[in-house]
């Protein structure tokens, strides 16, 4: 029977935060399928995008290739348990920045009193 040789299939780099603390960087296949397995990540019974993930990444990891579409599939799967991935998930960080910022100017110029209020 032949062994599966874990050659580094090398992906885009990506920068995950698991459990709040700072980010991790992946630069291959095996890193990503490594914390897919990991005690780490937030398992949730029968989850479709982590067994998709799961499954793209041993595909690339078999193929030698393909490590686009398992980082695509792991993304997804990042997504869906709520855990931030850079850069792909930057945008929508940047979004909600500049909505909460918005928000508490707002708040800040309703508590002003209005120029028909000051006599």
């Amino acid at each position: 029977m032949a062994e599966l040789e874990l050659s580094p299939v090398r992906i885009k780099k990506i920068s995950v935060q698991i459990d709040g603390q700072g980010y991790r960087d992946f630069h291959t296949v095996s890193g990503l399928t490594g914390l897919l397995m990991s005690e780490k990540w937030p398992k949730k019974a029968g989850s479709t995008m982590f067994q998709r993930a799961l499954a793209q990444c041993f595909r690339a990891l078999e193929m030698h290739g393909g490590g686009a579409r398992a980082r695509k599939a792991f993304v997804d799967a990042a997504r869906d348990a709520r855990i931030t991935v850079l850069p792909d998930d930057a945008p929508e960080l940047q979004r909600r920045r500049n909505d909460t910022a918005r928000g508490a100017r707002g708040a800040a110029r309703s508590k002003q009193p209005s120029a028909g209020h000051l006599r």
